[in-house]
């Protein structure tokens, strides 16, 4: 069953002779469970397309179903609360506020939500990523591989349906990408979350159950 679908995703940047198009008509359907990675150069709109599925930006056309919800038919704020609940984030520059420990990084979306932490489902979480006595930490005390891992909990921590992943590797070793990689693989598993991660990287591609590539905003 498709958790996520998107057909005929259409967008633009620029106007007039300068205009690019950045997506050309991308449809895509994602089965619930799913570990699927997005390749191409950079440029070619894989990061647009994640930012899409994301609800981080609207197409100039097209449509986005994600648990039979018609996304891009919401107003602001019930886009924000979707962003919230439904979808998890990881970014190749963890993001995490430096005033906060580990543990106060990874509740900050329950917060957000004004939500009570499920705390059994967060230490499930940290012994399954390994940083269980690594939460009292700030990030400047944590190596890369850990405020990673600490940003996974993160976009885990709200049990979203989606975890969209944009080069969460990109500022790691070979070794650290590899087990954050294959963290992420056994993490949606175990909670039965969908997996989309956007990457250059064959090497770490070749871990996900498919893998679409995308060239000059088409699906090749």
């Amino acid at each position: 069953m498709a958790i996520l679908e998107a057909k005929d995703l259409v967008k633009y940047y620029g106007k007039g002779e300068s205009r690019v198009t950045a997506l050309d008509n991308v449809s895509l359907s994602v089965e619930k469970g799913e570990f699927v990675a997005v390749v191409g150069k950079s440029g070619s709109g894989k990061s647009t397309l994640l930012h899409m599925l994301g609800a981080m930006d609207r197409p100039d056309s097209g449509s986005l179903t994600v648990d039979g919800e018609d996304i891009f038919s919401k107003k602001e704020e019930e886009l924000a609360k979707y962003r919230r609940e439904k979808v998890g984030f990881v970014f190749q520059f963890f993001n995490l506020l430096p005033v906060m420990t580990a543990k106060e990084n990874i509740l900050v979306p329950v917060a957000l939500d004004g939500a009570t932490a499920d705390m059994e489902y967060l230490e499930k979480l940290a012994a399954t990523l390994e940083i269980t006595d690594r939460l009292a930490h700030y990030p400047h005390q944590l190596s890369g591989g850990q405020q990673q891992r600490v940003a996974i909990a993160r976009a885990m921590i709200a049990k979203p349906s989606v975890i969209l992943a944009d080069e969460p590797t990109g500022n790691l070793d070979s070794t650290a990408g590899e087990q954050i990689i294959e963290l992420l693989r056994s993490s949606i598993k175990e909670y039965d979350q969908t997996l989309i991660l956007i990457t250059h990287d064959k090497e770490i591609a070749r871990h996900a159950d498919r893998v679409i590539t995308i060239s000059d905003g088409k699906i090749v």
